[in-house]
């Protein structure tokens, strides 16, 4: 049996500009899967991709066996339904007007609906549970009730594969609960393969059999919910605490997501100077001023990102001209910064002659017996220095006392428990290690 989709080594975007990379997954007949992710993960792009409303940029994307982008608007109607995340109507239409819409695609030109098409209106109103809404105009409907009426209409069409942008978005508890119920009969009666987005973990997995975790237009995950929905791997990808449990009333995996920390007791007395550029450090800079850290940063070029982020933020920064090497002024400027600072932390950033002062900072701090945290993740590829210089310079900040870290959530726990230290004292936690980068 061919896949009723199936995507290889997919890019798509918008104005040439990538948003799905290289992604490879296929989604076989009756299905009843999610995809999950992050705001910007690539979600809905992959959703138009699959209706053929964007083409892709290399790759292939393939309904039933043949490209999508090949088929005729009429076809896809045919064979797929959507139910996007908002629907406007310019005129007072009612219920049965809208679930009549579905039949679009099965009429000639002016044609009107005929006797079969009313029974299947009635049958896909009475599916939706809207069927005493029939005479209601839609805009006069509560939230619920007018995502039901936009499943009759999908209903309507009688498609084989329903494609579903976030559902339950801006619905209650109570409502949203309905529309899966709804959605999980007609794939379990009908068997029609169900695709869907959404941000609530905790409902998918008690309906979907399986889960796709995206992050950055790729492919985390994919797997039944168990399998997908980790502790370590949703950390990775939504940058927060979380934990994973049982549900003990439905076994289904369930997600609690967790604070952070408490901005008072983790950082209200702890300084951080952070090395960063390239737009590295703009999120460790809003997580240090979301919990109460006093932050500074730099040596950065102005318009770099970062100090675009920093000068958002309230953060003092070094900086130093466009395109234009780290001087003495600016660099005086960041190690008075550091001196006054419990930790310095070095991003993911990229290093070349232009910034490669910079670690001079770092150096310094480490004789000062302040903690320093180097991001040691695919430093090969962002060392543009002669002679591997950059990585030597890491290497021997990390021989001296550094530590390293990977995951922003594994240092912002080391982070918050520097308050109670003095300067030198040693620290452990989860992101701590020795590293040979040679």
């Amino acid at each position: 049996m061919k896949p009723v989709f199936e995507c290889e080594r997919l890019v798509a975007g918008y104005r040439r500009v990538p948003v799905i990379r290289d992604l490879s997954v296929a989604v076989k007949e009756g299905e009843f899967l999610a995809l999950l992710g992050p705001d910007g993960a690539g979600k809905s792009t992959l959703l138009r991709v699959l209706t053929g409303l964007l083409s892709p940029i290399s790759g292939s994307a393939k309904a039933f066996g043949r490209p999508v982008s090949r088929m005729k608007p009429s076809e896809r109607a045919r064979l797929m339904a959507v139910v996007p995340q908002e629907l406007s109507t310019p005129m007072a239409y009612t219920v049965e007007d809208l679930a009549a819409m579905g039949r679009s695609s099965a009429l000639r030109p002016w044609e009107g609906l005929g006797e079969n098409d009313r029974h299947i209106v009635e049958r896909a109103m009475i599916y939706a549970d809207v069927i005493e809404l029939r005479g209601s105009c839609i805009e006069a409907l509560s939230g619920g009730e007018k995502q039901r009426a936009i499943i009759a209409m999908a209903l309507a069409q009688e498609p084989r594969v329903l494609l579903m942008d976030e559902p339950t978005t801006h619905l209650d508890m109570n409502h949203a609960l309905e529309i899966m119920q709804i959605v999980e009969r007609l794939n379990r009666e009908q068997g029609v393969t169900v695709l869907m987005t959404s941000h609530d973990l905790n409902l998918v997995s008690e309906f979907c059999g399986r889960l796709l975790l995206m992050d950055g237009g790729r492919m985390i995950a994919d797997g039944p919910p168990a399998d997908v929905l980790r502790e370590d791997v949703l950390q990775s990808v939504y940058h927060c605490d979380i934990r994973v449990q049982r549900n003990i009333h439905t076994h289904a995996t369930l997600v609690v997501p967790t604070r952070r920390f408490d901005c008072l007791s983790s950082g209200a007395l702890v300084r951080v100077h952070v090395i960063a550029g390239g737009g590295s450090g703009g999120e460790l800079l809003r997580r240090l001023c979301i919990d109460g850290y006093g932050a500074t940063c730099g040596v950065l070029n102005r318009r770099d990102t970062d100090a675009l982020a920093a000068e958002a933020l309230g953060v003092k920064a070094a900086l130093e001209e466009p395109f234009s090497p780290v001087g003495p002024a600016a660099l005086s400027q960041a190690q008075a910064f550091a001196r006054e600072a419990d930790a310095l932390v070095i991003c993911e950033v990229p290093f070349g002659p232009g910034n490669l002062a910079n670690l001079d900072i770092a150096d310094e701090a480490l004789r000062r017996g302040i903690r320093v945290f180097v991001n040691t993740s695919r430093l090969e590829q962002r060392d543009f220095c002669g002679h591997r210089a950059a990585i030597g310079r890491i290497q021997r900040l990390l021989d001296g006392g550094a530590v390293q870290w990977r995951q922003l959530d594994d240092l912002m726990r080391e982070l918050s428990g520097l308050g109670s230290l003095p300067r030198g004292a040693p620290e452990g936690g989860s992101c701590v290690g020795r590293a040979n980068l040679t």
